[in-house]
């Protein structure tokens, strides 16, 4: 691996445009906690759930192979191929989202959104997938400077849309609902034009020549597993990861939906900010030093024990001091917030090392055991969710549905460390 200075460098680079995107982000909840009722909130993370699990189909993953590429030549023509398909399947998803809008005006079906956040779906998907090939682009030549200040330019943005538009929605009631996701497009589209600004210096600078004459079939044949593997298993643990969203809110009151939603957000947000930034600077170091047939294991070890030396104390306060932090921060319309918290906080110790290393699985070609692993964990998630529901208990659903994420986690974490401590070069 890389020297040590290098990646507390390239991690500190990332770490800081972060704080300031998020930390912006969570000041404005200060705000956005009044503005908007925990059943706007419920309603938003109904609809983020699904675009989590629609940008993947969208990009069918092809942008992981970016930093997997073995010349320039692959990587600039991997990201024109990626982001053609992101246009394509946001565009087949627009004329979906029009049928499903209009049968859901109509009354002919029922769906857990109304019709103007279904039309809301595709320009989402669109511009997160672009995101995600720029962001691996830029990670491929360790511009981690501009990937940083892309984040900062996407939270200031989508902020600044949310808190206007949750001003108007005082007279204009239809923004009430719409406010939250309409202003996380506009702050996409924010970090999109900065994001294409940059690239188009970039790809002056970096690109050759001939990229044209790599041929589109060749690309997809060469890179085809991660359609065939990453895609579907990312697929598998993004909807199991939603599962909560999109199944209790058929059920449930979007006022707990809401609460469940502020205690993942200032949860598992925090965790998934250092685990992508960790995963952005491990995956090419790890990904080089494999590929020369060099260990990685003591590097991989200092890491985890360093990690967790941090998070432990961190989530232990958290832990012992969710309800009447979040009653105070954010108001008494969201006590019981921090009963869900609680429920979550084993899961994401476990997660943030378990996700800072998930790129483990396209290092060494495992994918299909950990297409297995995500399969195995979305059943013991319907499960728990299913025992809630015929218990018509919200919290016994999320409790079960968090114990078996951790031990899900555990066994993936294991998974990830068994192949870094014994593999030494890409399959």
């Amino acid at each position: 691996m890389v020297k040590g200075g290098n990646f507390v460098r390239n991690a500190g680079t990332l770490f800081s445009g972060n704080v300031i995107a998020q930390g912006a982000a969570f000041a404005a909840y200060l705000a956005l906690s009044r503005l908007y009722s925990p059943e706007a909130f419920g309603l938003y993370n109904v609809f983020y759930s699904y675009i989590e699990v629609l940008i993947i189909l969208s990009t069918c993953k092809y942008e992981l192979a970016i930093v997997r590429a073995e010349t320039d030549i692959e990587a600039a023509a991997l990201s024109r191929l990626t982001l053609r398909l992101n246009a394509i399947n946001s565009c087949v998803l627009l004329a979906i989202g029009l049928v499903l809008s209009l049968l859901t005006h109509w009354g002919v079906m029922r769906m857990p959104l109304p019709p103007l956040l279904i039309m809301l779906i595709p320009p989402m998907v669109f511009f997160c997938g672009t995101t995600r090939v720029y962001t691996f682009l830029f990670n491929r030549y360790k511009h981690y400077r501009q990937i940083a200040s892309a984040e900062v330019a996407t939270s200031l943005g989508g902020v600044a849309a949310k808190i206007l538009l949750g001003i108007g929605s005082k007279a204009w009631t239809l923004l009430h609902a719409a406010g939250l996701p309409l202003g996380t497009i506009l702050g996409k589209v924010a970090g999109n034009v900065y994001y294409r600004s940059r690239c188009l210096r970039m790809m002056k600078r970096e690109e050759p020549n001939c990229v044209a004459t790599i041929s589109k079939k060749e690309l997809l044949t060469k890179y085809r597993n991660f359609p065939l593997y990453a895609t579907p298993k990312e697929l598998v643990s993004s909807f199991s990861a939603n599962l909560p969203f999109m199944w209790l809110s058929l059920y449930f009151d979007n006022a707990y939906i809401g609460l469940f939603s502020l205690a993942v957000t200032f949860t598992m947000r925090p965790v998934n900010i250092f685990a992508n930034i960790f995963e952005k600077v491990l995956y090419p170091q790890v990904t080089q030093r494999v590929n020369q047939g060099l260990a990685v294991w003591g590097d991989i070890r200092r890491f985890v024990l360093v990690l967790n030396a941090i998070a432990v104390p961190v989530l232990a306060a958290m832990f012992w001091g969710a309800e009447p932090i979040f009653t105070f921060l954010f108001g008494e319309k969201w006590i019981g917030t921090g009963y869900y918290v609680r429920c979550i906080i084993p899961w994401i110790w476990v997660l943030i090392t378990a996700n800072s290393l998930s790129f483990t699985a396209n290092v060494f070609g495992t994918q299909r055991v950990d297409f297995i692993l995500q399969l195995v964990q979305l059943v013991l998630r319907v499960g728990a969710l299913w025992v809630g529901c015929k218990c018509n208990d919200f919290q016994l659903a999320i409790m079960i549905f968090c114990a078996v994420s951790t031990l899900m986690q555990l066994v993936q974490l294991g998974w990830y460390l068994y192949q870094l401590r014994t593999k030494r070069a890409a399959e």
